[in-house]
Parts: structure tokens; sequence; C-alpha cells
């Protein structure tokens, strides 16, 4: 237990901190990476097409994500299977025209409600999938995802006016009889108008999703009962405020020397944002899209942030041990001891290493909450929680990309039985 000790009484694991930065605008990109996998470009949109702000360029078949919108004024450069590439031109008359033209949506006065209400904030950009889950009891998790990510706190202190304007419309999108604000154990004294408010441990990996559900209703899978993430709520509201599309998202970007919150636009690229805070990036640095603990490390700087991003980090060289993928496991127990699932990462990594994935199933890999705990106490250095979702993907188990990690809704997963029968049909 001392590994789990040490992770409580860690500084750097405690979810809750000063409100030190109100949001700060990010900087207006000069090129936008738009993530196009999966959606239909509109039929006039193609290389060379001039664009402006809030100007609809795809949709989604999905009920639950949000069409793409052009978040500056450019022109396509390229649009390939994956994404849609936008450099700024400065816009001239025929842009700011089309612009002016752009309808505004007041979806605060908007006469639908649920499913319908979904439908028409799809069409203005917001994902929408974890928005209307069919659940008696919708639990809105209010605290910060990830250590060194810090936008809780304003988005529930300091930006009051999107987030009331955001549970609005989720009351309007919810069927939920009861809505719960789960927010950190220190700032449980907050009070908001027909919402319960309930405090939950502030330690990592408390603000994962399922252990947030638990501490609130003191039982694990609970039926009837949901979970959605503060940043969708301030995505939702950021909607109903500005009566547009949603274009932009709030991120953390944080290194060593720099940590702050910055609204920026969908598809900046990393370099940029880098930029724009003071970050300086130096030989051997590790660029980490998401959170510290649950991202993905990047290669390039001309990578991009979606709307669904929580955080842009840089681990200097030097500043972590670094993880070798052929450090063998020496069964010392830390990621066992230390695995809120209670479950064997050791074993699951191991087999994963040798290609024995249909192992894992017998260790229940479907209900690892991927909190990267298990990672971060190795004391060789594996990668253990990259070769869990190695063997997820090999098995066909649900793996969600690094942004819906923290704000999808809790599904069950699949029992032994059931995936026994599955593997048996095949």
């Amino acid at each position: 237990m001392k590994e789990l000790f040490t992770m409580l009484t860690d500084p750097r694991f405690h979810l809750v901190n000063k409100v030190s930065q109100r949001f700060s605008n990010g900087p207006e990109p000069s090129f936008v990476r738009l993530t196009r996998e999966g959606f239909t470009m509109d039929p006039n949109i193609r290389k060379k097409t001039r664009v402006h702000p809030y100007m609809h360029l795809a949709s989604h078949p999905s009920i639950g994500k949000g069409d793409l919108f052009s978040p500056m004024y450019g022109e396509i450069t390229d649009i390939t299977e994956l994404s849609v590439f936008i450099k700024r031109v400065e816009p001239d008359e025929a842009m700011l025209a089309a612009y002016a033209e752009e309808p505004e949506t007041d979806v605060m006065e908007a006469p639908e409600r649920g499913q319908d209400l979904a439908v028409v904030l799809k069409r203005m950009g917001l994902n929408t999938r974890s928005l209307g889950q069919q659940c008696e009891t919708l639990v809105v998790n209010c605290l910060n995802p990830d250590p060194g990510v810090n936008w809780a706190e304003p988005m529930l202190l300091t930006h009051q006016r999107h987030f009331l304007a955001g549970m609005e419309m989720l009351r309007r999108l919810s069927p939920a009889k009861k809505i719960i604000l789960a927010v950190p154990e220190e700032l449980k004294q907050l009070k908001f108008h027909g919402v319960e408010v309930v405090g939950v441990p502030s330690h990592y990996p408390a603000s994962i999703n399922a252990l947030v559900v638990r501490a609130v209703t003191g039982r694990e899978r609970p039926e009837g009962v949901g979970v959605v993430g503060l940043h969708n709520v301030w995505s939702l509201g950021r909607v109903a405020v500005t009566r547009r599309p949603l274009i932009d998202t709030v991120i953390t970007i944080g290194s060593l020397h720099h940590n702050g919150n910055y609204i920026v636009r969908d598809g900046s690229t990393v370099g940029e944002l880098f930029d724009f805070a003071g970050v300086q990036l130096n030989s051997g640095d590790t660029i980490v899209r998401g959170g510290p603990l649950r991202g993905e490390s990047i290669d390039r700087l001309d990578r991009s942030i979606t709307k669904g991003a929580i955080g842009l980090f840089l681990v200097e060289k030097g500043s972590i041990p670094p993880m070798e993928g052929h450090s063998p496991c020496v069964s010392c127990g830390s990621c066992v001891a230390i695995c809120p699932a209670r479950l064997r990462p050791d074993l699951l990594s191991r087999y994963a290493e040798f290609g024995l994935h249909k192992r894992s199933l017998e260790q229940y890999i479907d209900c690892c909450l991927e909190c990267g705990l298990c990672g971060y106490v190795c004391i060789n250095r594996r990668p253990v929680l990259q070769y869990i979702r190695l063997s997820k993907a090999k098995l066909g188990i649900n793996v969600p990309k690094p942004q819906d990690l923290y704000y999808s809704d809790i599904r069950p997963a699949k029992s032994k039985a059931s995936e026994t029968a599955e593997e048996a049909k095949q």
C-alpha cells in the first residue's frame, strides 16, 4: 500500500487548484488541421475553397457527432480521408459579406427538447452522445480530469455564465429526473438552484467517471445512472451564449515552467499554441495531447487540437525516466497495489507483450479504467497502459479516443460470458 499512500499525499495528484488565471483567448491560427474522419463534406467544399468563421464544412452520420465548421477566414489547401487543412488568408469583401450573413441560433429559446434538441445542437457542432443519455440520474463530473489540468475551478467559479447556460440546456436535453453535480469536496459549499451538489475526493484518480459515480452513489456501475463531464457542459453553454456553432475549446497548456488555460480554435496546431504560451521546446522533450496520465504523445508540431481536447503538455527531457518497451516485468506488484479497478496490470501487459490477447479476457481487461497509474508507478518503466490499449484494440473492445476518455458516458462492460460466446462464434 506504500504506492497508494504516496499517490494520495503527492501534491501533484491533487485535483483542486486556485483560480490563478481566468481563461485567455488563444492565438488566431495561421493554419488549422480539422479532423475529417467519418465526415461527409458538403458538395461545395473542395480544395481552394475560401471559407469564413462558422461556415458549415461537413456533417457526420452519427446523431451524437457534431458537424464540422470553419474556425477562421482561410482557404482549404487539402482534404484527405482524415483531415481538412485550412491556411489563414485576409478576408475579401465576399468573405466578410458571407460571414455577416451567417445566421445566429438562440438555442436557449428553442422549443425543442430531448433528442429533437440534440439534433439542433449536433448541427451546431456539439458532440451530444453523452448529453442526452437515457438515465434516471445524471451525474455532472466537475473535477479536473487529470493532474496538471486546471480549468474546472474557473468554469465553476469565474465563468458561471457559460456553466449556468450549459446546465439549463442540459436539463432540456436529458430525460434524467435528477441531476447531481459532483464537485471537489473543497467546493461542496457551492449552491446552484435546483441541483444537488455532492463533494467527492479531489485526488487522482477520483476524477475518472466510473469512480465519481461510485463516490456519489456508493455503488459500482449502478443501473440508471449516467455521467457527463464539466467540459461538455461548458461547450453546451458556449453555444447557448454565443448563439453560434462550436468552433473552440478550453485547454490547459502546461510545462515545468508554465501553466495556463486558453480558449483555442478547433484545429489549432501544437506548435502555434506552444509559441503563443511561451513554452520552449528542446531536443528530447515529449509533447502530450490530452491529460498527462491519459493523453497521447505526438511526434509533430503540426498536429492539432480538437474540440474534445482538454490539455496540451510538454514533458521536458530528464524530468521523468523514459519508458522502455523492452523492459521486462519484475513482478514487484506496484501496479497491482495502485490499480483502482483491482485488476492485474502486470498480467495484462505481459499478455499484450507476447500477443496473448485473449488471455486478457480472463483478467477482466474490459474493466480497465485507463487511468495510467500502472505505468506511472512501474519501477521498470514499462508502457503498461499502452500494452493494455493494444490488447483492447486487438480484442475489439471499445477503445475511446484520448479526448473521449474524459467525457464519454458510462456503458456496462461486456461480461466474460458474452465475450466467451463471441469468441466461440469467431
